[in-house]
């Protein structure tokens, strides 16, 4: 695995080996795949509400993927807000700052997942589509396989000395 930079050395992103883009643009392009959404939609119908449609969930998907990206990119190009200001605690009854803290960044539908290096440095390690009625990450398979992507990634920055950005910044420059 590779860590690569995505905006601005404040975000950065993993390149698993064997895949062809890092998990930033996976993600970008699979949320803009509509036929990628419609499959996932009607794989998962069970969690889907009474009252909405496949269709115009899909659309709310691409729009959050481009609120996703557009909030980033602001984030990313201003000095006055910080990544914090996007990712927030995976365990919503988390209040104190922890080393490696594993984060989430929302919009509805959409759930990018990072690792929470220092205030404004963050590693994305994947992400999902999570829809109404599947509440924890360990209730379906796509979501589990993402919250083990983000412990694999944890100890591997554990192993390699990693807990601010003076030791992150140290193990790109070495790598």
């Amino acid at each position: 695995m590779k860590i690569v930079n995505i905006f601005a050395n404040r975000l950065f992103a993993l390149h698993y080996q064997n895949e062809t883009y890092n998990e930033y643009d996976r993600l970008m392009d699979l949320w803009d795949d509509t036929t990628y959404i419609y499959d996932f939609l009607k794989e998962n119908v069970a969690d889907i509400p009474k009252g909405k449609n496949i269709k115009d969930i899909a659309e709310d998907i691409i729009e959050d993927a481009y609120a996703i990206e557009d909030t980033l990119l602001e984030i990313t190009e201003t000095s006055d807000k910080t990544l914090s200001q996007f990712f927030k605690p995976l365990y919503n009854q988390e209040y104190q700052l922890k080393v490696l803290s594993l984060q989430k960044g929302r919009e509805d539908y959409l759930r990018i997942y990072a690792i929470r290096i220092d205030d404004d440095t963050f590693v994305i390690t994947g992400g999902a589509i999570k829809l109404p009625l599947h509440h924890l990450m360990d209730d379906r398979p796509h979501t589990r396989f993402e919250l083990q992507k983000l412990e694999n990634v944890k100890a591997f920055l554990n192993e390699n000395g990693i807990f601010d950005d003076d030791s992150f910044f140290e193990f790109l420059n070495e790598n």
